[in-house]
């Protein structure tokens, strides 16, 4: 096959490609529309003395661009490719057709990672229909155009570095001092506009839940004066809160990317790839409006994740200085500095610190968070900006909010560490604890672990059910309020029917402790005057006020006194709420989950605490109180469903003040962690899963170190020549959707690697904008404008010009097209012997996007993206050896691979003659 044209051929007839394998048999595989290829397979020969020989014909392609439609495999002789020390020779091929399918990575399909496969767990039906249809599912591919890898890594072509080289070293120090300022003096603006945001929802959001509650009273007096018919109440109610969530959910209607918490999103940029729109200001404004009317609906949700979202946005939408929803630009300013991917990366992650520390009032969690969620690549200098941002952010939070819920003369009396405080309002708290409670506390980690991996697997099947039943705008519409109706119905309808079973006395009595530091925090409902309702003080309530009163509700060391809240009422809000957040995760509204698991894991702990104190006061050991269980289980529930550990830590302790608590919440949430890991991922980790984003983690697994680069790379990668003409480029950007291309020179068929060139910028040169200065005059052999420069490359920076609306005239198309001056001469490459996990890395530390793999000849034989070393690929790829052996053997392998897959080959091979696989020569031969 010609390696300049493995993108789809674009004829819409049937097509087939046939191999002659040298052995009795002909392979025939259908080729599709997509241009992928259909195998089915025939019983071959057993044993074969040649591997396939590659004769390949294909039926000629009905389209206006010619095509090599040729295609030659190589056999490859015993050890002639190979040396001694296991390198690899230039003679590597392609493989064979059996290996056109997601986990070869032959098929181009093109989403946007300069890669042609995705592979994730969640793949598996995709995969099962792309084997029966040769194609991936429609939905798949529109979804995986959503992302994009990012460039972190520097792009030193000639145009670059002539910035650069002009200019003395004193002028390049001074320069750079001034860009630092200017990067300081954004991290504390941008820090500034998500504290007030975050204020401006808070605010918001208390008026609407004061709104509801003040409603829902008055109209439930009415009901038990008779004024009103019985129901009527709960109807109104109901009906109040379901209209605010339609209202909200109409935010997702027009910027569907503001649903979920943001969270997954935050995470994938920090690793490294790009959720389309999720940094636009309107999904700013859609994320604010309806995470406002999703808490003030009662919805089982939290606006912290939310918040996280917003000061991502604010870090990426100030320091680019532009908006394409406004379409202002900034382009004379110094802004165009921060204009590349490194640059916006680490102001999202100054963003996200900031939100963290406006949410929790929790700075060292916000720094916490960015390192340990995801950041791909940290320096000291980064640790100080998002310290820096944080502190910032919740200071002017502490500022604003000293105003809001104080009195008229409290501006500037910083009494509150933010938005979520759980401490007590003159710094002090009731929570103490003995030492040999602490093993008690790792088994309410292990018990969340438990329930948290539950929660994890119900809402996992449940978004899989959500996407493939539920995926239109309407259809998902009508499921919010569906379940706003329902959990407004459980909300208002659980403390109706438990009439006033669960109904105490306000003022302290029966010898309770005080309650006076919780008077607040209750809820009346259908409670006579005096009293306040339990379970309406957890459901009917605003969750911060739920979790503070499971926090600070007295408890008494006699499990039948009165003082406590009874267990039937933890029981009747725990199980209920725990489902009904599990269904809302993944609707289309902003919902954040740190507060429902708080709340929810305060109502378990308080069931363990009273289970615990049952055992211990048998004994007559002197156990904690339950709100201080209550925030042991808040931290299990948070790591067994997050599965964070440090960030987990740093939040609770800040916004609660406990430090005394610090060791027994980590080894909570260690457990909780550890547990949950037996059985699934993390929520955030499993929905990148399900949206096939390719996720790389910290470290790759031991078993890397038996793939090689040539196993798991993208064969035949499309090139593009040092100087090619203007309408071939043209035809290979609109052929393919591949982000990166190879810039080589070909001899004697072999392709020497003298580049790479990112695709926005081939487009960028093609555009109208800069062709007439670049492209040279096949005549005249010059260009008809003077040459552009570095500037004139990154100014579209990020939306650059799109091929499929680029027109050549006739006369441009013959022009030739130099990408020496522009393509990256120094792109990072590997040899196709190196294993994986050198490769991953590389890729993981350096913040890659593509990685060139090169024989020892030099030529350019695969490319290697984020796609590639994802676990699932790489574990295909290695299963590929063990059961398929002919195919990973099209690839030399080292003697000692050699004998490891020789014996269960044979035996595998001898045991299923009805799928057969040609064995290569040297193997047949042993």
């Amino acid at each position: 096959m010609d390696r300049a044209t493995n993108e789809p051929l674009l004829n819409n007839e049937a097509r087939s490609l046939s191999i002659n394998s040298g052995s009795q048999t002909t392979r025939s595989y259908p080729i599709t529309q997509a241009g992928s290829v259909e195998v089915s397979r025939t019983s071959p020969s057993y044993p074969s003395t040649e591997p396939p020989s590659g004769e390949v014909s294909r039926k000629s392609a009905s389209h206006s661009i010619p095509q090599t439609a040729s295609c030659e495999a190589k056999g490859l002789p015993a050890h002639e490719d190979e040396d001694q020390t296991g390198s690899i020779g230039a003679d590597i091929v392609p493989p064979p057709a059996e290996l056109k399918n997601p986990v070869g990575r032959s098929v181009t399909f093109g989403f946007g990672f300069g890669s042609t496969h995705t592979s994730r767990q969640s793949l598996r039906e995709d995969q099962k229909m792309f084997n029966q249809k040769g194609t991936l599912p429609t939905d798949l591919k529109k979804e995986l155009k959503e992302y994009e890898a990012l460039d972190y890594t520097l792009v030193e072509s000639d145009v670059q570095r002539a910035k650069l080289f002009d200019r003395s070293r004193d002028e390049l120090e001074s320069e750079s001092a001034r860009v630092n300022r200017l990067r300081w003096s954004l991290t504390f603006v941008i820090a500034i506009f998500t504290a007030l945001t975050a204020v401006l929802l808070t605010w918001c959001t208390q008026k609407i839940l004061h709104y509801k509650l003040s409603l829902a009273q008055h109209w439930i007096d009415k009901q038990k004066r008779g004024d009103i018919i019985p129901g009527a109440a709960f109807m109104i109610t109901a009906g109040l809160c379901t209209g605010m969530l339609a209202f909200g959910g109409l935010f997702v209607l027009i910027e569907p990317v503001a649903a979920g918490s943001g969270i997954p999103e935050i995470k994938s940029l920090l690793n490294g790839v790009m959720v389309k729109r999720s940094m636009r200001i309107k999904t700013l404004f859609a994320k604010a409006g309806g995470i406002v009317m999703a808490v003030g609906s009662g919805l089982p949700v939290g606006k912290e994740g939310p918040m996280i979202h917003t000061g991502a946005i604010m870090g990426a939408g100030l320091s680019q200085g532009k908006s394409s929803t406004f379409g202002f630009d900034t382009r004379w300013s110094k802004f165009m500095e921060f204009r590349n991917d490194k640059e916006k990366r680490d102001f999202i992650a100054c963003g996200a610190a900031a939100g963290v520390a406006a949410a929790f009032g929790a700075p060292l969690a916000g720094v916490m968070f960015c390192l340990e969620e995801g950041t791909s690549w940290w320096h000291p200098d980064l640790t100080w900006r998002t310290l820096f941002s944080a502190m910032t952010s919740g200071f002017v939070t502490n500022v604003f909010l000293s105003g809001i819920k104080g009195e008229s003369n409290s501006w500037g009396m910083l009494s509150r560490s933010g938005l979520l405080a759980f401490g007590g309002e003159d710094g002090s708290n009731p929570w103490k604890y003995t030492a040999w409670e602490i093993p008690g506390f790792v088994l309410i980690g292990c018990l969340g672990g438990l329930i948290g991996a539950g929660f994890n697997h119900v809402n996992k099947l449940i978004t899989i059910r959500r996407q493939r039943h539920c995926h239109r705008p309407w259809q998902r519409y009508l499921e919010v309020i569906l379940v706003g109706l329902l959990m407004a119905s459980l909300s208002i309808g659980i403390p109706a029917l438990s009439d006033q079973r669960f109904c105490r006395s306000v003022e302290n009595g029966d010898g309770c402790p005080s309650r006076d530091s919780v008077k607040e925090y209750t809820v009346r409902l259908y409670c006579d005057e005096g009293e306040y309702s339990v379970l309406g003080s957890v459901w009917f309530n605003s969750p911060e006020n739920a979790i503070r009163f499971l926090f600070y509700e007295p408890s008494s060391d006699d499990i039948a006194s009165k003082c406590n809240i009874p267990a039937p009422a933890l029981v009747l809000f725990f199980v209920p709420y725990l489902l009904m957040a599990c269904v809302t995760y993944g609707t289309a509204v902003p919902s954040g989950m740190f507060v429902p698991l708080i709340l929810s894991g305060a109502a378990l702990g308080r069931l363990c605490g009273y289970l615990l104190g049952m055992f211990q006061y048998s004994l007559g050991i002197q156990v904690a109180g339950h709100g201080a269980y209550a925030l042991v289980g808040s931290a299990a529930m948070l790591g067994g469903v997050t599965r964070m550990t440090i960030s987990l830590t740093l939040i609770i302790i800040e916004t609660t003040g406990v430090v005394q608590f610090g060791l027994p919440i980590f080894l909570t949430a260690l457990a909780a962690r550890m547990i949950g890991h037996l059985f699934n991922e993390g929520l955030y980790d499993i929905h990148m899963e399900l949206r096939h984003v390719p996720f790389l983690i910290w470290d790759p697994p031991t078993w890397f170190q038996q793939l090689r680069a040539c196993e798991v790379m993208s064969f035949d990668p499309t090139c593009m020549d040092v100087r090619l003409k203007a309408g071939e480029a043209l035809t290979i950007l609109q052929m393919c959707s591949h982000n990166g291309f190879p810039v080589v020179q070909t001899k004697g068929g072999v392709r020497r690697l003298r580049g790479f060139i990112l695709r926005k910028h081939a487009c960028a040169l093609l555009s109208k904008r800069l062709r007439q200065r670049v492209l040279v005059s096949p005549h005249t052999g010059k260009s008809r404008g003077a040459e552009i420069q570095w500037d004139d490359l990154q100014r579209p920076y990020p939306h650059y010009p799109d091929a499929d609306k680029i027109v050549l005239t006739e006369e441009e198309s013959r022009c030739i097209l130099d990408l020496k001056p522009y393509c990256n001469p120094v792109p990072h490459v590997v040899p196709s012997n190196a294993t994986v996990w050198h490769v991953y890395q590389l890729f993981r530390q350096l913040g890659l996007r593509h990685l060139c793999v090169v024989d020892s000849k030099g030529d350019c034989v695969g490319v290697i993206t984020r796609q590639d070393l994802t676990i699932e690929h790489c574990s295909q790829c290695l299963d590929i050896g063990s059961t398929r052996p002919s195919l990973r053997t099209w690839r030399p392998l080292p003697e000692h691979q050699r004998q490891r897959h020789y014996s269960d080959a044979r035996a595998s091979l001898m045991n299923h003659e009805e799928t057969k696989w040609t064995l290569p020569r040297w193997l047949s031969s042993q």
